[in-house]
């Protein structure tokens, strides 16, 4: 095959992984905001979608490490990256992350990448071309351990969260809409504060303290989707990168240097949370766990903690994982049982069947090519 005609599909398969990634992954930041009321879909994924993108123009600074990680740290110095590896491995983790947001499963990009680069590699070259010693310590053990750690540091957080808590106001029937103070505890607070407007309607004042509440939790779910884009961007830029190399007129429309591939991948993904990002969101915000806000604050700070931490080491910890695993962590604190419609075993299923899925596809788009 035409090595122009590969680097064109390398790079359209790279920009599929880019939307998918973003209609899949938007909802990990938001769940919460929409899952306790405190935002319509439309204007948590907005607001998502922004702070993926900053995030994602940030990675030109901060994105060097995870972008060395993804393009050569897998691999065996002898192993030769060609076209049809590249293209292979974008197969495999593009072709199961659109799978699975077409079904409405949150899964790890990450996870897929990694997968599809080991499919690739065992399908090219044995695995003799990894460097299985960098796979489990820079892959497999931050993906295996980040959901476990999620949990602990989340329960650990909605303990103290719990101890803060008991200065904030508790509902009681007659005080207020217990739907309203599931999204601010302080409601209650300024019932007897409420005027009448204009109109003749009883309009909600909202205390300093209940102010600060909701920004809270918006300023948190707004790091989380920054951290993903943080964190992600990166990894997907590092493939376009490598095909850059062997073409040259799409190193002269993308250049030679990480600039133009990561700003590309943020506009894509951009695109994707803002077309495909509503189906995995209902997911995440209203079928793992009930929310209150000071349970979706608590799982977004403990996400984006962990995700901020990994990126400029270069340790490329699942965003899904990890904010899944703090919704479970407040399942686990809570001790919420699973019920009738619960996502639960879905999510387990996806993370379990993504990376040989993804090794799958890439192995038998490598027999192909």
């Amino acid at each position: 095959m035409n090595v122009e005609l590969m680097a064109v599909m390398g790079l359209v398969l790279a920009l599929i992984l880019a939307w998918s990634n973003g209609a899949n992954d938007i909802s990990k930041g938001i769940a919460t905001l929409v899952g306790n009321g405190s935002a319509n879909a439309r204007a948590a994924v907005l607001w998502g979608t922004f702070c993926t993108a900053l995030g994602g123009l940030v990675a030109l600074l901060w994105g060097a490490a995870l972008i060395k990680t993804f393009s050569s740290a897998f691999l065996n110095s002898d192993f030769t990256v060609d076209l049809r590896f590249i293209a292979s491995t974008l197969v495999g983790a593009a072709g199961w992350v659109f799978i699975a947001t077409r079904l409405g499963w949150p899964v790890s990009t990450t996870h897929a990448l990694l997968g599809g680069v080991v499919g690739a590699v065992w399908a090219v070259a044995g695995f003799s071309g990894l460097q299985m010693d960098a796979v489990t310590r820079k892959a497999l053990l931050p993906l295996l351990l980040s959901p476990l750690i999620a949990v602990v540091l989340c329960a650990g957080l909605l303990l103290l969260a719990r101890y803060l808590a008991r200065r904030v106001p508790g509902w009681t029937p007659g005080c207020c809409d217990e739907r309203e103070w599931r999204q601010n505890p302080f409601t209650c607070e300024n019932a007897s504060e409420s005027k009448v407007a204009a109109s003749g309607k009883k309009r909600q004042q909202l205390s300093w303290r209940g102010e600060t509440w909701i920004a809270l939790h918006w300023f948190s779910s707004g790091l989380t989707s920054f951290a993903r884009g943080l964190n992600d961007v990166p990894k997907i830029a590092a493939f376009l990168i490598l095909i850059t190399s062997f073409s040259p007129e799409l190193s002269g429309q993308l250049g030679t240097g990480s600039s133009g591939p990561i700003l590309l991948v943020t506009v894509v993904m951009t695109a994707g949370s803002l077309q495909g990002g509503f189906r995995v969101l209902h997911i995440l915000a209203h079928r793992v766990v009930p929310m209150d806000a000071s349970q979706g604050l608590t799982a977004n700070v403990g996400t984006s903690m962990l995700v901020l931490l990994a990126s400029p080491l270069g340790i490329p910890v699942s965003t899904t994982h990890v904010s899944t695993g703090s919704l479970l962590g407040i399942r686990w604190y809570d001790r919420i049982k699973p019920q009738q419609g619960d996502a639960l075993k879905s999510i387990l299923f996806a993370w379990l069947v993504t990376l040989p899925v993804a090794a799958g596809l890439a192995i038998s788009a490598a027999n192909i090519l």
